[in-house]
Order: C-alpha cells, then sequence, then structure tokens
C-alpha cells in the first residue's frame, strides 16, 4: 500500500533533504576550523533520473497490456543514492575554510522549506490513504 510510485518518490526525497541538513549543520558548526572545507548532498538529479526511468517502466508494462506498475520489478527509485561531496577546489577565506556561514544559513533554510513541503506531501498522502481505508 505504501509502495506506490508517489509515496517512494517523496520518501526518497525526505531522505536526501535529511541528509543535505546534516551536511549543512555540519558546515555550520565547523564555519571557524581552519582548512574545513564544506559538505553537500547531492541527490535531486539521481532522483530526477529514477523516477524518469520507473516512469518508463511503467509505460512499456502499460503498452504490453500488463498492470500499471512495476510489479515484481526492481525499481530504480529503491537504489537512489545520495552523494556527498566536499569542496576541495575553493578557499575563501586566509585560514583555508570555504563555509560561509552567511551562505550556508541561506542553504539550510532554502532545505528545510523544501523538506517541509515534502513532509506536507506526504502527509496529504497518508491522509488520502487513511480516507479511503475508512470509507469517508
Amino acid at each position: 500500500m505504501f509502495d506506490d510510485i508517489t509515496t517512494v518518490t517523496l520518501t526518497a526525497a525526505m531522505r536526501g533533504a535529511s541528509l543535505r541538513q546534516t551536511a549543512l549543520a555540519q558546515n555550520i558548526a565547523n564555519a571557524d576550523t581552519p582548512g574545513y572545507k564544506r559538505v553537500d548532498v547531492n541527490f535531486e538529479g539521481a532522483l530526477a533520473d529514477a523516477l524518469e526511468a520507473d516512469r518508463a517502466e511503467i509505460a512499456r508494462n502499460r503498452s504490453a497490456g500488463q498492470a500499471s506498475s512495476l510489479g515484481t520489478h526492481r525499481r530504480a527509485l529503491d537504489s537512489v543514492r545520495t552523494e556527498v561531496t566536499r569542496d576541495t577546489a575553493s578557499t575563501i577565506r586566509v585560514d583555508g575554510s570555504n563555509v560561509d556561514p552567511d551562505n550556508e544559513m541561506s542553504e539550510l533554510a532554502a532545505n528545510q522549506l523544501s523538506y517541509n513541503t515534502v513532509t506536507a506531501l506526504l502527509d496529504a498522502r497518508f491522509s488520502q490513504m487513511r480516507a479511503v481505508i475508512a470509507g469517508r
């Protein structure tokens, strides 16, 4: 029941945003650490590619007269990988660090908005399921 493409996509997006929040908080915590290089989490591209691959598989199944789900096939969404990257190419401070606390706080706020949006969408999805189960 919780294995549909929408729920799986939203769950993967929440996971990625959560990991990014941790990375951004780590950057802020180490803003005054000499030589520290900022990290970020990239998942949006991999998530979009996996979603497109799964949609294409569902379309192929439909055109072949099969059910409009992935059935027993392994979904690309099940293997979305988040990539943690460290920016070692840039340095913005004399002490060798490349953390700009103002930029990190801005990124943190933007990521929090994204996470809240995905959480609200997932909550709405579960509310729909509860309403169907309850027969409303």
